[in-house]
């Protein structure tokens, strides 16, 4: 960071961040997503409820599973530090905040088929809550502190809400790790028997080209528009957004490598998705010379677009029949792909929301 730059942020009146409560409320959202899904199939099975918390341990253990629930509240444990900083015991209390959390949703999963409620588990999320909150104490530092208030002063909007922004894009990430669904694409050609459907034109593989290529060209445009509105300065969005693209792709090429074999690996990219992409590219050059507020507006009804293409694709993805290509259980499969599709529900929700505000409440404009 410039010198510069640093004596404008030191002779200003800082405001106070707010992305440790907004990274809570994000670790929280996913934690009730990995734990919780798929949602259905309530039921009380008539055994008593609060038994599992005195079960002989280890009454279930999977190595997946507890290396899941470590990492699920890692997030979590370092936000609520952070939040808790200016307390002496805010490790403790940090813990303990994970503990009940994690108490809570066991206690939850008993009534859900497709889950075991574990003591274990609970001993795991405690673990990686604790893992997170020593990550929250360290960070917690007036020296990374400062780093932060000077990242954000230099190279973020001037606006609370692009904090939650920068929190959300870090959830997008998540929808990449699905390697079944295609780099940036929101509809998936399904394995197994032909799905008949009515096609709207006369040829239905046109059909589902365009969509599956529409899809993806959408997708980029929203998520790029997203990231631009981020930076503090225009002249920065072309490397931010090249960034953030670079990464997904490499999220996705090393959750491709762990989840599916190796005759499978590249699944996850085709000609519609490569097509969509350049085509998305060359109409991002076109969005980015727009004023913040159009840019707003335009990645928002991307975002209503790419929901209506979820909605007119007329095929159901299955991925039982193509379990030939994963290296790891269907119940792993499951549960794991059916996180990266949930949040992949809800992301482009908060990404709304976020663009609506931008397009009624513009901050200041430093373009």
């Amino acid at each position: 960071m410039s010198s510069i730059s640093s004596i404008r942020y030191l002779a200003k009146k800082t405001k106070p961040t707010m992305v440790s409560p907004f990274l809570f409320a994000v670790s929280l959202l996913l934690i009730l997503i990995v734990s919780l899904y798929p949602f259905s199939g309530w039921r009380f099975t008539g055994e008593p409820i609060t038994a599992f918390y005195t079960y002989p341990l280890p009454y279930y253990f999977t190595v997946f599973d507890n290396a899941i629930n470590i990492l699920a509240y890692i997030p979590l444990g370092l936000s609520a530090v952070l939040i808790l900083r200016r307390y002496r015991l805010a490790f403790l209390y940090a813990t303990c905040i994970c503990l009940l959390v994690s108490m809570s949703i066991e206690f939850v999963q008993q009534f859900l088929p497709s889950r075991v409620a574990s003591n274990m588990d609970m001993i795991s999320n405690v673990l990686g809550g604790g893992i997170g909150a020593i990550a929250g104490v360290v960070l917690s530092h007036r020296y990374f502190l400062q780093y932060w208030l000077h990242f954000r002063h230099d190279y973020l909007a001037p606006s609370a809400v692009v904090e939650w922004g920068f929190i959300w894009l870090a959830l997008w990430f998540v929808t990449q790790f699905d390697p079944s669904l295609p780099f940036l694409g929101v509809v998936v050609m399904p394995q197994g028997l032909p799905q008949p459907f009515v096609s709207p034109i006369q040829s239905p593989a046109l059909f589902l080209r365009l969509l599956e290529g529409g899809g993806m060209m959408l997708h980029l445009l929203a998520v790029a528009l997203f990231v631009s509105l981020l930076v503090r300065y225009h002249r920065y969005a072309p490397r931010a957004i090249a960034s953030v693209l670079m990464c997904a792709l490499l999220v996705k090429m090393g959750f491709a490598g762990m989840l599916l074999q190796p005759e499978q690996f590249f699944a996850w990219i085709n000609l519609n998705i490569a097509l969509g992409g350049i085509v998305g590219v060359v109409l991002l050059a076109f969005f980015l010379r727009l004023n913040r507020r159009l840019r707003a507006w335009a990645g928002f009804f991307a975002l209503c677009l790419i929901n209506i293409i979820t909605y007119l694709w007329p095929l159901s993805p299955n991925s039982s029949n193509n379990l030939d290509g994963y290296k790891w259980s269907y119940g792993h499969l499951q549960h794991f792909n059916g996180m990266s599709s949930a949040i992949g529900d809800i992301w482009p929700i908060g990404a709304m929301l976020f663009l609506f505000y931008f397009m009624l409440f513009l901050p200041e404009d430093n373009e």
